[in-house]
């Protein structure tokens, strides 16, 4: 795990710790941007579990499918319970470390080396940054042609401006045919 989430957070109280093979690694709010992409490429590729991946196709393909469940579904116990029963058994242990400001406190690390599947991994990220509000107004693009996933405002319907733009011009191309 950690090999896909390519830019941690800086911020102390927002980040998340992975041991693996002695050493920490660490990963934060940022990374929900890298599992957008993910999810957007899975969709772009039009990649699903049923067929033959590699470890980053099947990567891409998990997170859109948690992504659809959310979008979809949003967060009810039958999805918690799905997840839970995918991150339930990895272990964690405490280690003192110090923050900036030089006071120590324990922190529970979970043990990387024990999520050793893409499955189980993007369960376990999606799970952390799903808990820390990280895709608190995560929705798919409103133009039926897009469909990209993005994290917006609860008013935002489209991805970028030029779908919005896209879905305007259709919008009144149609009105026009209709008259």
């Amino acid at each position: 795990m950690g090999y896909f989430l390519k830019k941690p957070l800086q911020l102390e109280k927002d980040q998340y710790l992975l041991s693996s093979k002695g050493r920490l690694i660490g990963w934060g709010l940022a990374d929900a941007k890298n599992l957008l992409i993910n999810a957007n490429k899975a969709k772009a590729e039009n990649l699903n579990l049923e067929s033959e991946l590699t470890i980053n196709e099947a990567e891409c393909a998990l997170t859109k499918e948690w992504f659809d469940l959310f979008i979809d579904k949003g967060i009810t116990e039958e999805v918690k319970n799905k997840l839970n029963s995918r991150i339930v058994h990895v272990r964690f242990h405490h280690i003192l470390m110090r923050s900036k400001k030089g006071s120590i406190s324990w922190r529970y690390v979970a043990n990387a080396d024990e999520i050793n599947d893409p499955e189980l991994g993007i369960a376990y990220c999606v799970a952390h940054l799903l808990a820390s509000g990280a895709f608190k107004g995560l929705k798919r693009c409103g133009l039926k042609e897009c469909q990209k996933y993005f994290i917006g405002k609860s008013n935002k319907k489209w991805c970028s401006t030029s779908c919005g733009s896209h879905f305007r011009v259709k919008k009144m191309r149609k009105k026009i045919r209709n008259k």
